[in-house]
């Protein structure tokens, strides 16, 4: 039977944001007899590791692009393209030594200067990632002056010793870095290679440099991507496997077709084909720490208001969307901040402490709709965007039911479109309301608290209260930031004003995944964060 390990990756894994361009690329190559197919349901947004955001992106990035560690086959904390770190013993000074002999696929060295460049790429205004923000939170000395535009990028505190030494230089202490630098994010680039593609860098297999496991050598957007052997990754003589095919299957009922004919060792389920599916060998179970909120947009004149949000809030029922929609495993969302991602300095998990922060209660939406009718001068409408998959779909269509019974007279109208164009639509603030997702960077509430903060990237929504924004910079990087206990305060505190008060973010669930794998493969890591589920996987041993 497969191995399938579960473990707390803490590593980018976003859900929602990206950007990036599609471009014509060459046809995949054929699979060879070893060769491991999965399906996704979403397709990549952009293969350039400083624009990606989105779990499908970093799922495939995470193949063929290596950091300074890794999460290895037991699921534990290992060195990657760095043998050895050393942390100094105030914390704030971390220095990661590269092995002997590391090079991309074409044969050039990897060396500490393309760490440097990667995280300064990341950090640089001009280069518009939405996730530059991300180095700011792991307390990178100058990070948030870098990616503000207030200094220039070679004041970010990373450094090249020499060419096998990475310095990494913080303003607090980050317990969490060590694993967070295996995300493909934090991965090297070549800089003279990156720079010689200009705008048509990793638009194409041939516009990338890869310092992982794999190669990618077939890319058909929307369809099929492929990946195969590569031979220059350093640890490649354990990795035997040559090639992994993802296909883009939004239909889950073909999916499993597919699967059991041999033609899938991968997929998702979730609905009535994950409980038709849960005596199958391969059936694995995972609920993640991302959580899904329906996102109001504040500068909507509809959505703005608040008596309307407190009635939405109040008329969705999370308990049956998590056990007669998904059947997934999914849980009820008490607020934005996943349980079971953190304890606290009294032991207790973070969501324990914090307590509920939603309910469901359709008489209290009732009247608060009609709070909202009379200070909209009538009954509003109001416009869902959402993933175009069967399993949003089934949500949305579940929370329409749900509002237009309580708030009677009120109008959802649902619009399923592309992930990437959702994506737009959401960065842009262009849209009413969106049902959003987030998966947390590292397992702490900061990487949930951070994104609604009036100058975070991701905060498509435009959520603004000044009260929120010095709690959470108190808690990150302010005079609370060395107190664990008046941090944790800060962060629940923060959370009831944006969930309990502001209902900038209505929360939904706590997602669950059911995945069929093929007993056939070995090496699939059920990941509670973060990527690299699939970096690991072989064909199982006769």
């Amino acid at each position: 039977m497969k191995t399938a390990r579960t473990v707390s990756a803490v590593c980018a894994l976003g859900l929602m944001i990206g950007c990036g361009s599609t471009a014509d690329v060459p046809e995949t190559e054929s699979a060879g007899s070893e060769t491991i197919t999965i399906a996704f349901a979403n397709d990549i947004t952009t293969m350039d590791q400083s624009m990606a955001t989105d779990s499908a992106s970093f799922d495939m990035l995470s193949l063929c692009m290596s950091g300074l560690t890794q999460y290895d086959a037991d699921g534990e904390v290992a060195g990657d393209l760095a043998e050895t770190w050393d942390i100094s013993e105030d914390g704030l000074t971390w220095t990661f030594h590269l092995r002997e002999g590391i090079k991309y696929s074409d044969g050039t060295p990897i060396t500490a200067d393309d760490f440097v460049y990667s995280w300064r790429r990341l950090a640089d205004p001009e280069t518009g990632s939405e996730y530059a923000y991300i180095l700011d939170s792991l307390h990178i000395v100058n990070a948030d002056a870098v990616y503000l535009g207030e200094a220039p990028v070679e004041d970010l505190g990373v450094e090249a010793a020499d060419e096998k030494t990475f310095v990494v230089h913080l303003s607090l202490p980050c317990a969490f870095l060590g694993s967070y630098v295996s995300t493909a994010m934090l991965a090297p680039l070549n800089e003279a290679f990156v720079e010689s593609k200009g705008d048509n860098y990793a638009m194409t297999i041939d516009d990338m440099l890869y310092s992982g496991v794999y190669k990618m050598t077939g890319w058909v957007t929307g369809s099929e991507y492929t990946f195969t052997h590569n031979e220059n990754y350093w640890d490649a003589e354990n990795y035997p496997q040559e090639t992994m095919v993802i296909r883009i299957l939004q239909d889950e009922q073909a999916s499993s077709m597919e699967y059991l004919s041999g033609n899938l060792d991968v997929i998702p389920l979730s609905g009535e084909l994950a409980e038709t599916y849960s005596s199958d060998p391969g059936y694995t179970v995972n609920t993640t720490a991302a959580t899904w909120w329906i996102m109001p947009n504040m500068n909507d004149p509809i959505a703005s208001n608040l008596n309307l949000r407190k009635a939405i809030a109040y008329s969705i029922d999370r308990a049956t969307i998590c056990e007669n929609v998904l059947k997934t495993g999914a849980i009820e969302a008490d607020g934005v901040v996943a349980a079971g991602l953190a304890n606290g300095p009294d032991g207790r998990d973070y969501r324990e402490a914090a307590g509920d922060m939603t309910s469901y209660d359709p008489e209290t939406a009732a009247e608060y709709y009609a709070l909202a009718v009379e200070e909209l001068g009538g009954h509003p409408s109001i416009e869902l965007i959402y993933d175009n998959t069967d399993e949003l779909t089934r949500v949305a269509e579940n929370m329409q039911a749900e509002i237009q019974k309580a708030c009677e007279g009120i109008t959802i109208t649902l619009r399923p479109m592309p992930k990437k164009s959702r994506i737009e639509f959401m960065l842009g603030n262009d849209f009413q309301m969106c049902l959003c997702r987030w998966a947390p960077d590292y397992a702490d509430p900061q990487s949930y608290i951070d994104f609604f903060t009036s100058t975070s990237s991701m905060n498509g929504g435009r959520y603004t209260n000044e009260v929120y924004d010095d709690l959470a910079y108190k808690a990150a990087k302010g005079e609370d930031a060395a107190d664990d206990e008046k941090r944790w305060n800060d962060f629940i505190e923060a959370e009831r004003i944006l969930v309990s008060e502001d209902y900038g973010a209505i929360p939904v669930y706590q997602e669950g995944t059911v995945y069929l794998v093929s007993p056939d493969t070995e090496g699939y890591l059920v990941l509670t964060l973060g990527t690299g589920r699939l970096r690991h996987m072989t064909k199982a041993a006769e």
